[in-house]
Formats: C-alpha cells, sequence, structure tokens
C-alpha cells in the first residue's frame, strides 16, 4: 500500500442498482464477507485485479444527486447507459487502421487555439484514450456552417461543422475533434453549447470560448493566457475534450456517478463534475480502447503534476492507492 493510503479507502457501499450498470455484483459465496465482487459477463472472481478496476471506492466515487434548477437532468429526459447497453449497442473501438486521434484546431473570425494549448490537449488526449493523437494544421472554417451574434457574441453552429468535418478525416483517423475558440450553438432555440458530437460517429467540436474571464467582452473570442492560468484553461478543456470524444466511441450521458460523462447546461454544472470516469463509464472506455488502467491513471498523474493542479493529483494518487495495495 502507498504511503499515507487509506486502509478503508477502498470500500464499497454502493448499491445493487449501481453495481449491476457497472456489470459487477458481490460475491455472495458462502463465508465471503470481504467485499469480493464477480464480473457479471466474464464471471472473474472480485480478487482479480481487472474487477478491481471498477469497485467504486467509498470517498472517490459519488452517485448522481437530484438534480437543481437549470440543471442538465432537470431539463433533459436522458435514461442513461449501462455497461451491458453499451457492449451490445452501436459502440466503436479503434482497430489496426482507424486508431488515432485527430485534433483540428478550427478558425473563424478570431484567432486559432495557441500552441500552448493545443500541445497539451494533444498529450491529454493520448493519455486518456491509451490511443495515438495528432494534432492537424489549423484550418479556417468560414462560411462552411450557419453563424450568428447572440447577446452580441459571434457564434457558429456546432451540428453543421460535424458534416462540414467530413473531408477531413484521414484514413487512420479513429475520430477527429475540432477545437475553435469560437462559441457554438446546436440549434436556432438554443443560446449555447460547451461542444457537440455524432453519437457512435467519428467527429465533433467543441469550443473553449466560456471557459475565458474576459467571455462576452469581445464579440470575437480572445484567449489572454496572462489573464486566465493555463492549468485553469486546460482543467476545463480536457475535461469537454474527452467528454465530447467520448460520445464518439458510442458512450452516452452517464446519469449513475458523477462523472466527465455528465451532461452540464452551465459553466458552474461543467466546472462541478470531476475530471474523470466514474467506474460505469471507465469499464466501457477500457472494454473499447483495452489500455492499462493503473498506467493510465499513473501517466494522468504525471501529466496533471506537471500543470500544478493538486486537486487532480491527489485524487489520482487515492485511486492509485487503493488499486495498488
Amino acid at each position: 500500500m502507498a504511503s499515507g493510503a487509506n486502509p478503508s479507502a477502498n470500500k464499497c457501499l454502493f448499491d445493487d442498482h449501481l453495481l449491476q450498470a457497472i456489470g459487477i455484483k458481490k460475491d455472495t459465496s458462502a463465508g465471503r464477507d470481504d467485499c469480493s465482487y464477480i464480473d457479471m459477463f466474464a464471471g472473474k472472481q472480485g480478487q482479480a485485479t481487472y474487477i478491481k478496476m471498477f469497485v467504486p471506492e467509498e470517498g472517490l466515487f459519488e452517485p448522481m444527486e437530484k438534480p437543481k434548477s437549470g440543471d442538465w437532468l432537470k431539463e433533459h429526459t436522458e435514461r442513461g447507459q449501462t455497461f451491458k447497453q453499451f457492449i451490445t449497442g452501436s459502440y466503436r473501438s479503434p482497430d489496426s487502421v482507424h486508431k488515432t486521434v485527430y485534433l483540428l484546431p478550427m478558425v473563424f473570425k478570431e484567432d486559432p487555439v495557441p500552441p500552448e494549448v493545443i500541445a497539451p490537449l494533444e498529450r491529454f488526449a493520448a493519455i486518456f484514450f491509451g490511443m495515438p493523437a495528432s494534432v492537424m494544421a489549423p484550418e479556417s472554417f468560414l462560411g462552411r456552417a450557419s453563424d450568428r451574434v447572440n447577446a452580441g457574441v459571434y457564434q457558429v453552429h456546432a451540428g453543421e461543422l460535424l458534416g462540414a468535418m467530413g473531408k477531413n478525416l484521414k484514413r487512420d483517423a479513429f475520430c477527429c475533434a475540432g477545437i475553435t475558440m469560437a462559441d457554438l450553438y446546436p440549434r436556432e432555440s438554443w443560446n449555447f453549447v460547451f461542444g457537440l458530437a455524432s453519437s457512435a460517429g467519428n467527429t465533433g467540436v467543441y469550443s473553449l470560448a466560456r471557459y475565458l474571464s474576459n467571455f462576452g467582452d469581445h464579440q470575437y473570442t480572445r484567449i489572454d493566457l496572462t489573464r486566465d492560468p493555463l492549468s485553469v484553461i486546460l482543467v476545463r478543456a480536457c475535461k469537454t475534450m474527452c467528454h465530447e470524444i467520448g460520445h464518439m466511441f458510442g458512450i452516452r450521458h452517464c446519469v449513475h456517478f458523477k462523472c466527465l460523462m455528465n451532461g452540464s447546461n452551465h459553466l458552474a454544472e461543467s466546472d462541478g463534475r470531476p475530471n474523470f470516469l466514474c467506474p460505469v463509464c471507465l469499464r466501457k472506455l477500457q472494454h473499447a480502447c483495452r489500455f492499462d488502467v493503473v498506467k493510465r491513471y499513473r501517466d494522468m498523474r504525471e501529466f496533471w503534476s506537471e500543470q500544478r493542479v493538486p486537486t487532480l493529483t491527489d485524487w489520482l494518487d487515492r485511486r492509485l492507492s487503493t488499486l495498488t495495495c
């Protein structure tokens, strides 16, 4: 066990409904009282390292709370997606040809995402999905999708961009995620959207505009890294990037736990959701990508330590202590 680890931190106190969503169940064999679990689909015993990765430890994962007024689940009816529904549905996995996550800086009437931001995003995408990631050359998409000025801010139609991105797909692309400084909207009746991706498709787009403290001061978004710390931008940008790419694997919004895959209606709700996947969604992504869960967490810990984000490195230290003790 790692130094300073809490021996009781890996206790699981979650109900059978949440465990079933993950695809595990308690081992009720005679005499079992050590919180062991069984894989509902492969029959692997709970002592196996594989199952241990997906047990929701007390203090590290939290079930979803009742939504408040203005929250995503208060305004959108979503049934969620269990691990079983994921593996029996139309999910996507990388293969020997389509195995690279591409990030495409998209330019409209504002500056492109600066290299100081895009380079760490490329690295984190590779860590998060356990796949090669590559940044494409910035490209102007002006005139290739509808746009408007809403409340004094220039916006672009996110849904139309997904179709316009088709010609940018490379032969080895698993998916292409567009990143822009322009604010986005999904339809005329909506004020904005942080990002949008085709479900179980290969294109998505998200914006950094609303993560900036000067959002709304100008018609065209301007990033000022002397005003907004890079670490704060990256915490938000990595979260949304991974959320939107997660949809491209066929992972739906999570309603089981507080999770990176929760929907969000506003910045406070987005900031409040975790930067990590809950056990349900982690198991889906690991099934699709076959990464080493512990190595992935260690690489994340190194990344966030370099970015000087102690809240995330602390969570990762506690998570790793329960998986490696």
